[in-house]
């Protein structure tokens, strides 16, 4: 007959089950991921020196205009503060390639709120390109390499982008270096034209006439890297 051995298979079976409990498996753990939104800082060589932008920076934009209700011509002047980045300074006086300063163009800002607004949301677009980002190459006339301490006149070279335009540029340097850091004030030389970055004068009926030509000064304050 077939109960008896089926029984004694049954009975057989819960006596395994009983005498010997399956052990759940253990889950792997997992490594979480690396935040996608850290930003590296630049790569440090032998000799060289970095240098992080630091709060008290700033870049002031100005174009000579004549308003319609102004007897003589003036300069329209828009300044920003939202300065970051940092740069690397090697021993040769050339830089790496992740150097960049970053200036927030929203920021900008005049004693006119229609310029303003004029400004950024024609001449440069700032919704669709919100900052201007400069590169350095390289300087010439600075000493090389640096010193602890002094202050020097020099022209910087580098990549400006502005409004998505590309354009390699010159500035006129003074800098001053001491423990606390560096600070320096820079001019392009020469001054730019709006076409050089894709863009055109500003046409208004408030503005009789603008000069194409647009002077920028920075004022740069940043801490020495450890």
């Amino acid at each position: 007959m077939l109960v008896r051995p089926l029984a004694l298979t049954l009975a057989a079976l819960v006596a395994f089950a009983c005498g010997s409990p399956v052990t759940a498996p253990v889950p792997t753990p997992t490594t979480a991921p690396a935040s996608a939104t850290a930003t590296p800082a630049p790569t440090a060589e032998p000799g060289a020196l970095t240098f992080q932008v630091e709060t008290g920076s700033k870049a002031t934009v100005r174009v000579r205009e004549q308003l319609a209700n102004v007897p003589a011509p003036s300069d329209a002047v828009l300044e920003t503060t939202e300065l970051k980045g940092s740069f690397v300074l090697r021993a040769n006086g050339t830089f790496t390639a992740d150097s960049k300063i970053t200036a927030g163009l929203q920021a900008l800002k005049s004693n006119s709120n229609q310029r303003d607004s004029f400004i950024k949301n024609d001449t440069l677009d700032t919704r669709r390109f919100p900052t201007a980002d400069f590169v350095p190459v390289r300087a010439i006339g600075l000493p090389s390499p640096l010193p602890a301490s002094g202050e020097w006149t020099f022209q910087l070279i580098g990549k400006m982008t502005i409004k998505g335009v590309e354009k390699e540029v010159t500035w006129e340097m003074k800098a001053k270096r001491d423990p606390g850091g560096l600070t320096a004030t820079a001019k392009n030389a020469p001054a730019w034209t709006f076409a050089d970055f894709g863009m055109q004068a500003p046409r208004v009926a408030f503005v009789l006439s603008i000069v194409d030509e647009i002077r920028l000064e920075l004022e740069l304050v940043a801490r020495e890297g450890r």
